[in-house]
């Protein structure tokens, strides 16, 4: 052995073995040390070799028990070991990991020569690193947010235990599919070009996506998304957020801010409500007569105010129907409430269903905003509907159905609004005559026509037109400022005589003018002289033109001179409109002028 160590070993090389950057050994076959060189006994913390061969002489005091004799049998299956990690530690007793490469020669005294490399720097290193990998997927598993790890072909690579909660897959699942099974955007070239295509190293970008779960239901998710470059390989990092709570949340507020601004538009048109209340009312709301028509209408009122049931008010021009209406409702559990009003004639037929229903923003040219209807404005509340009979056919159904269910939609929305609310109808036409001419439905009309109460006119109950003249002469002349003007006998007798075709609203007209035109104590009345029904034509003694211009007179002033439209005096004579035009023209037929009235109040 000597000898042979002698031969291979201590040479001419033997400083430079004895200080190459490994540690060499010779051994015997039984482990007995019989050279180390310097790197060696200092990777072991020994000077030098001298020092280190002065203490040690067996491979089993730098190795464990089981480590030795772990070598030395798989030298002898093998002959060689190669790479091998092995845990020791140095003369100062500090852990020590080493890489030892070792192979059996075979001579006269067969040995062993192994190298030996210090790794315990590398070994800390990739433990350290372990460590922190355990404790990032520790992390990783508990966190509340879904991580994929997936490639640029969208197969998934490495998921959390969150992903697998959230989607109702088992991680062998996952492990199975591509990103675009569970993300629905990413099937899209262009989510891919716009996201995934564009993003550089240690680079995060947040999006909002849609997730589908195993059975099929999807939610929103915000997803962070970064490049990962990992063994030379581009990977794709996704964190995925839950985010329907919060999308809801964001619902709930958008839903609660359109709650308030419609509640801000209601308060505004209850104010103009309220005030337009204010005005008519006159203090007080009274029906001023002593008739027993009268008192049976008022009778009829106060039985029928404590119930939600439809009342549709009948009577001519200026008897009291709107004052009326007022004073069932303030009778009524709705009181507290003003009640909302609205003139079907006044309305262009195209804006009615907009001002009835609402509308909303962009649902045609002009509607920059989101606006209320007065059903909605009337909710809790009166509707009172005046000159029901000018109510376009095709809104007419939707009237019925809201009379019916308390139910609607805004023009140019699909969603259906409810209210509670007590309409009141009015009218000076014959609805009945108006349904056999197909100009009303028979439907709505039964649906109104509940409970319905006839006001008569004022030239049937003459005798209230003294208490009348007197309140409006004691009314106008407080405004005025003249306190004590008298009504003489003579002039009172001309009031009683006359017609009245305007009914309440003429008188109190009549009253104005004349409180402003008498001087002295005694009211005086001008141009009022009394009207006599007028007598049934004579068609033999009148000619074909005569006959013919009484003939459109009667059908325009049952269709209130409305020439044109669906039941419109054009359409019940079978004439073209511009023909009905010319005939009016030539028979000198033109519309009587229409007196500026206030609204009819009764009572002080």
């Amino acid at each position: 052995m000597q000898k042979v160590l002698s031969a291979r070993f201590l040479s001419l090389w033997d400083d430079l073995i004895n200080e190459a950057p490994i540690g060499i050994f010779l051994s015997t076959e039984d482990g007995s040390i019989r050279y180390v060189n310097n790197t060696m006994a200092r990777i072991f913390g020994y000077k030098d070799r001298q020092a280190m061969l002065s203490e040690v002489t067996h491979m089993s005091q730098l190795l464990s028990e089981g480590g030795f004799l772990s070598l030395l049998e798989e030298l002898k299956d093998r002959g060689e070991v190669l790479s091998k990690e092995l845990r020791s530690k140095r003369v100062s007793g500090d852990p020590l990991w080493i890489c030892l490469h070792a192979r059996r020669v075979s001579d006269e005294n067969p040995f062993i020569e192994g190298f030996i490399a210090d790794i315990t720097d590398k070994k800390d290193a990739n433990l350290k690193l372990q460590k922190n990998e355990l404790q990032l997927r520790m992390l990783i598993e508990q966190a509340g947010d879904a991580f994929f790890v997936h490639d640029y072909e969208g197969q998934i690579l490495e998921v959390n235990r969150r992903a697998c909660e959230t989607l109702g897959y088992s991680r062998e699942e996952l492990l199975r599919m591509n990103i675009s099974d569970i993300d629905i955007e990413v099937r899209s070239k262009r989510h891919k070009d716009r996201f995934w295509h564009k993003l550089r190293p240690g680079e995060y970008i947040t999006f909002e996506g849609v997730h589908r779960r195993k059975d099929g239901s999807t939610f929103p998710v915000e997803v962070t998304l970064g490049r990962v470059d990992f063994e030379g390989q581009s990977l794709l990092l996704s964190i995925t957020r839950d985010i329907t709570a919060r999308k809801e949340a964001e619902e709930k507020l958008r839903q609660a801010y359109a709650e308030i601004k419609a509640l801000k538009e209601r308060l505004e048109n209850e104010n103009i409500y309220l005030r337009q209340e204010i005005e008519a009312r006159f203090g007080r709301l009274e029906f001023i007569g002593q008739s027993e028509a009268i008192r049976r209408v008022l009778q009829l009122a106060e039985k029928v105010a404590k119930e939600d049931t439809c009342v549709l008010i009948i009577g001519e021009t200026g008897t009291g129907k709107e004052l009326l209406a007022r004073l069932i409702h303030n009778m009524s559990p709705r009181r507290d409430r003003p009640m909302v009003t609205v003139n079907c004639a006044a309305l262009p037929p195209t804006l009615i269903e907009a001002e009835l229903f609402g509308v909303e923003k962009g649902a045609y040219t002009g509607a920059v905003r989101s606006r209320v209807g007065r059903f909605e404005a009337a909710d809790g509340s009166t509707l009172f509907l005046d000159e029901v009979s000018e109510l376009p056919l095709e809104l007419q159904a939707k009237l019925l159905r809201v009379l019916e269910y308390k139910q609607f939609e805004r023009v140019g929305s699909s969603k259906t609004v409810t209210v509670d609310v007590r309409v009141i109808a009015a009218t000076n036409q014959d609805l009945l005559q108006l349904v056999r001419e197909k100009r009303f439905r028979q439907d709505l009309y039964y649906r109104l026509s509940v409970f319905p109460i006839y006001i008569p006119p004022l030239r049937d109950r003459r005798e209230d037109i003294p208490l009348l003249v007197e309140y409006f002469v004691k009314r106008i002349g407080q405004g005025m400022g003249k306190r004590d003007v008298r009504v003489p006998e003579q002039t009172l007798k001309k009031l009683m005589e006359y017609h009245w075709p305007g009914n309440v609203r003429e008188l109190r007209n009549v009253i104005e003018r004349a409180m402003i035109i008498s001087d002295g104590p005694y009211l005086v009345i001008e141009d009022l002289e009394p009207q006599k029904p007028p007598l049934p034509p004579e068609p033999l003694s009148q000619s074909l033109e005569e006959v013919e211009r009484a003939h459109i007179l009667k059908v325009l002033e049952s269709t209130n001179w409305r020439v044109s439209g669906k039941g419109g005096a054009a359409e019940i004579l079978g004439l073209k409109e511009s023909t009905l035009r010319a005939r009016m023209k030539k028979l000198g037929i033109k519309r009587p002028p229409e007196r500026s009235f206030r609204r009819t109040s009764l009572s002080p």
